[in-house]
Protein backbone atom coordinates (compact mmCIF):
# COMPACT_ATOMS: atom_id res chain seq x y z
CA UNK A 1 0.00 0.00 0.00
CA UNK A 2 1.04 3.64 -0.45
CA UNK A 3 -0.31 6.32 0.61
CA UNK A 4 -0.28 10.51 -0.12
CA UNK A 5 -2.03 13.43 1.36
CA UNK A 6 -4.18 15.50 -1.13
CA UNK A 7 -4.31 18.96 0.58
CA UNK A 8 -5.10 22.74 0.08
CA UNK A 9 -8.06 25.36 0.51
CA UNK A 10 -11.76 24.63 0.21
CA UNK A 11 -13.10 24.69 -3.70
CA UNK A 12 -9.55 24.36 -5.17
CA UNK A 13 -10.61 20.86 -6.44
CA UNK A 14 -9.35 18.14 -4.41
CA UNK A 15 -12.29 16.19 -4.14
CA UNK A 16 -12.63 16.03 -7.39
CA UNK A 17 -8.92 15.39 -8.44
CA UNK A 18 -9.18 11.79 -5.76
CA UNK A 19 -12.02 11.11 -8.13
CA UNK A 20 -10.27 11.26 -11.48
CA UNK A 21 -7.12 9.11 -9.79
CA UNK A 22 -9.36 6.32 -8.55
CA UNK A 23 -11.12 6.64 -12.02
CA UNK A 24 -7.98 6.15 -13.65
CA UNK A 25 -5.86 3.57 -11.14
CA UNK A 26 -9.57 1.16 -11.05
CA UNK A 27 -8.96 1.21 -15.43
CA UNK A 28 -5.78 -0.54 -14.90
CA UNK A 29 -6.68 -2.94 -12.58
CA UNK A 30 -5.88 -0.82 -9.64
CA UNK A 31 -7.44 -0.46 -6.29
CA UNK A 32 -7.33 2.94 -4.83
CA UNK A 33 -9.57 3.50 -1.27
CA UNK A 34 -9.76 7.40 0.55
CA UNK A 35 -9.58 8.15 4.36
CA UNK A 36 -10.87 11.78 4.87
CA UNK A 37 -9.45 13.05 7.85
CA UNK A 38 -11.78 16.02 9.04
CA UNK A 39 -12.56 17.99 12.63
CA UNK A 40 -15.94 17.90 12.26
CA UNK A 41 -18.47 15.81 14.20
CA UNK A 42 -19.98 13.43 11.79
CA UNK A 43 -22.89 11.32 12.68
CA UNK A 44 -24.02 8.13 9.96
CA UNK A 45 -27.15 7.92 12.34
CA UNK A 46 -29.80 9.75 13.51
CA UNK A 47 -30.35 10.01 17.22
CA UNK A 48 -32.82 7.38 18.50
CA UNK A 49 -32.10 5.09 15.46
CA UNK A 50 -30.31 1.69 15.54
CA UNK A 51 -26.73 2.47 14.61
CA UNK A 52 -27.09 5.30 17.23
CA UNK A 53 -28.42 3.27 19.84
CA UNK A 54 -26.25 0.37 19.92
CA UNK A 55 -23.44 2.63 20.31
CA UNK A 56 -25.16 4.29 23.12
CA UNK A 57 -25.52 1.15 24.81
CA UNK A 58 -21.98 0.68 24.51
CA UNK A 59 -21.00 -1.42 21.79
CA UNK A 60 -17.85 -1.03 20.38
CA UNK A 61 -17.96 -2.37 16.74
CA UNK A 62 -21.22 -1.89 15.24
CA UNK A 63 -22.13 -3.11 11.47
CA UNK A 64 -24.31 -3.37 8.56
CA UNK A 65 -24.82 -5.74 5.90
CA UNK A 66 -26.81 -4.51 2.76
CA UNK A 67 -27.20 -6.58 -0.48
CA UNK A 68 -24.33 -4.63 -2.17
CA UNK A 69 -22.19 -3.06 0.96
CA UNK A 70 -20.86 -3.47 4.32
CA UNK A 71 -21.37 -0.29 7.16
CA UNK A 72 -18.85 -0.75 9.54
CA UNK A 73 -18.46 1.93 12.76
CA UNK A 74 -16.33 1.42 15.76
CA UNK A 75 -15.34 3.95 18.18
CA UNK A 76 -11.24 4.78 18.08
CA UNK A 77 -9.15 3.68 21.07
CA UNK A 78 -7.26 6.28 22.71
CA UNK A 79 -4.00 7.55 21.33
CA UNK A 80 -5.13 5.23 17.73
CA UNK A 81 -3.50 7.76 15.12
CA UNK A 82 -4.88 7.55 11.71
CA UNK A 83 -1.42 5.85 10.11
CA UNK A 84 -2.45 3.19 12.34
CA UNK A 85 -6.05 2.74 11.02
CA UNK A 86 -4.70 3.03 7.67
CA UNK A 87 -2.27 0.34 7.95
CA UNK A 88 -5.17 -1.80 9.71
CA UNK A 89 -7.98 -1.15 7.77
CA UNK A 90 -6.68 -0.11 3.86
CA UNK A 91 -3.65 -2.44 3.59
CA UNK A 92 -5.20 -4.54 0.64
CA UNK A 93 -5.17 -1.08 -1.30
CA UNK A 94 -2.51 -0.52 -3.93
CA UNK A 95 -2.88 3.99 -3.23
CA UNK A 96 -5.02 5.59 -0.03
CA UNK A 97 -5.48 8.77 -0.84
CA UNK A 98 -5.80 11.04 2.41
CA UNK A 99 -8.12 13.63 1.90
CA UNK A 100 -6.99 16.59 4.67
CA UNK A 101 -3.83 16.29 6.80
CA UNK A 102 -1.62 18.69 5.70
CA UNK A 103 0.04 19.17 8.67
CA UNK A 104 0.59 15.49 9.35
CA UNK A 105 4.10 14.71 9.45
CA UNK A 106 4.52 11.30 8.27
CA UNK A 107 2.85 11.56 4.87
CA UNK A 108 3.61 12.97 1.68
CA UNK A 109 1.30 15.50 0.09
CA UNK A 110 -0.06 16.90 -3.23
CA UNK A 111 -0.79 20.39 -2.91
CA UNK A 112 -4.01 21.56 -4.96
CA UNK A 113 -3.70 25.07 -5.08
CA UNK A 114 -4.46 28.28 -7.09
CA UNK A 115 -1.62 30.93 -5.62
CA UNK A 116 1.84 30.53 -4.23
CA UNK A 117 0.50 31.56 -1.13
CA UNK A 118 -1.09 28.29 -0.32
CA UNK A 119 2.63 26.77 0.14
CA UNK A 120 2.66 27.98 3.94
CA UNK A 121 -0.47 25.50 4.57
CA UNK A 122 1.62 22.46 4.23
CA UNK A 123 4.23 21.39 7.13
CA UNK A 124 6.93 20.06 7.70
CA UNK A 125 7.67 21.63 3.93
CA UNK A 126 9.64 18.39 3.14
CA UNK A 127 6.24 16.51 2.88
CA UNK A 128 5.09 18.06 -0.40
CA UNK A 129 5.92 15.77 -3.18
CA UNK A 130 4.25 17.66 -6.02
CA UNK A 131 1.73 20.28 -6.84
CA UNK A 132 -1.38 20.76 -8.95
CA UNK A 133 -2.57 23.64 -10.19
CA UNK A 134 -4.29 25.14 -13.11
CA UNK A 135 -1.60 27.88 -13.83
CA UNK A 136 2.21 26.86 -13.85
CA UNK A 137 4.01 27.63 -10.35
CA UNK A 138 7.99 28.36 -11.22
CA UNK A 139 8.99 26.02 -8.11
CA UNK A 140 11.36 23.54 -8.30
CA UNK A 141 8.53 20.82 -7.32
CA UNK A 142 7.14 18.64 -9.78
CA UNK A 143 3.77 20.56 -11.54
CA UNK A 144 1.16 18.54 -12.74
CA UNK A 145 -1.98 20.18 -14.20
CA UNK A 146 -5.27 18.69 -13.28
CA UNK A 147 -6.18 17.11 -16.34
CA UNK A 148 -2.46 15.26 -16.19
CA UNK A 149 -4.39 12.34 -14.31
CA UNK A 150 -2.61 9.23 -16.37
CA UNK A 151 0.85 11.37 -15.69
CA UNK A 152 -0.19 12.17 -12.05
CA UNK A 153 -0.85 8.75 -11.08
CA UNK A 154 2.21 6.95 -12.55
CA UNK A 155 4.32 9.96 -10.79
CA UNK A 156 2.43 8.53 -7.45
CA UNK A 157 3.37 4.94 -8.06
CA UNK A 158 6.69 5.64 -9.12
CA UNK A 159 7.66 7.41 -5.73
CA UNK A 160 5.52 6.73 -3.26
CA UNK A 161 7.18 4.02 -1.00
CA UNK A 162 4.95 1.24 0.44
CA UNK A 163 4.17 1.90 3.35
CA UNK A 164 3.36 -1.06 5.01
CA UNK A 165 5.40 -4.18 6.05
CA UNK A 166 5.42 -7.50 3.89
CA UNK A 167 4.23 -9.39 7.34
CA UNK A 168 2.29 -7.23 9.69
CA UNK A 169 2.00 -8.82 13.23
CA UNK A 170 -1.16 -8.02 16.12
CA UNK A 171 -1.39 -9.41 19.12
CA UNK A 172 -4.26 -8.51 21.14
CA UNK A 173 -5.07 -5.39 18.85
CA UNK A 174 -1.21 -3.90 19.59
CA UNK A 175 1.04 -3.70 16.55
CA UNK A 176 4.06 -6.17 16.88
CA UNK A 177 7.46 -4.69 14.92
CA UNK A 178 9.17 -7.37 12.79
CA UNK A 179 13.31 -7.36 12.08
CA UNK A 180 14.17 -8.92 8.57
CA UNK A 181 15.00 -12.16 9.34
CA UNK A 182 11.93 -12.92 11.53
CA UNK A 183 9.73 -11.15 9.12
CA UNK A 184 11.22 -13.73 6.00
CA UNK A 185 10.55 -16.86 8.15
CA UNK A 186 6.77 -16.34 8.75
CA UNK A 187 6.34 -15.00 5.28
CA UNK A 188 8.18 -17.89 3.46
CA UNK A 189 6.71 -20.33 6.28
CA UNK A 190 2.68 -19.46 5.55
CA UNK A 191 3.56 -19.34 2.20
CA UNK A 192 4.77 -22.73 1.98
CA UNK A 193 2.23 -23.89 3.94
CA UNK A 194 -1.03 -22.61 1.88
CA UNK A 195 0.76 -23.61 -1.30
CA UNK A 196 -0.84 -27.18 -1.32
CA UNK A 197 -4.21 -26.15 -0.31
CA UNK A 198 -7.33 -26.10 -3.03
CA UNK A 199 -8.22 -22.70 -4.18
CA UNK A 200 -5.38 -20.36 -3.62
CA UNK A 201 -4.99 -18.00 -6.56
CA UNK A 202 -1.40 -18.97 -7.91
CA UNK A 203 0.14 -15.54 -6.81
CA UNK A 204 -2.20 -14.20 -3.91
CA UNK A 205 -1.40 -10.47 -2.79
CA UNK A 206 -2.55 -10.65 0.94
CA UNK A 207 -2.87 -13.55 3.58
CA UNK A 208 -4.38 -12.76 6.50
CA UNK A 209 -4.19 -15.40 9.71
CA UNK A 210 -6.15 -14.93 12.97
CA UNK A 211 -5.01 -16.85 15.77
CA UNK A 212 -7.51 -17.43 18.84
CA UNK A 213 -5.95 -18.78 21.46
Amino acid sequence: MRMVAIVGPSETGKTNLIVSLIQHLHHQGLKGAVLKITQEQIELDQRGKDFWRFQEAGAFKVGVISPERLFFIRNLIDQESWFKIALDYFVDTDILFIEGGKKETNIKKILVTKETGDLKLVEPKESLLAIVSEEKINLSLPHFYPHQIRELASFLLNNLPPEEPLVYLKVNEKNIPLNPFVESIIRELVQAMIKPLKNIPPSPALISITLKI
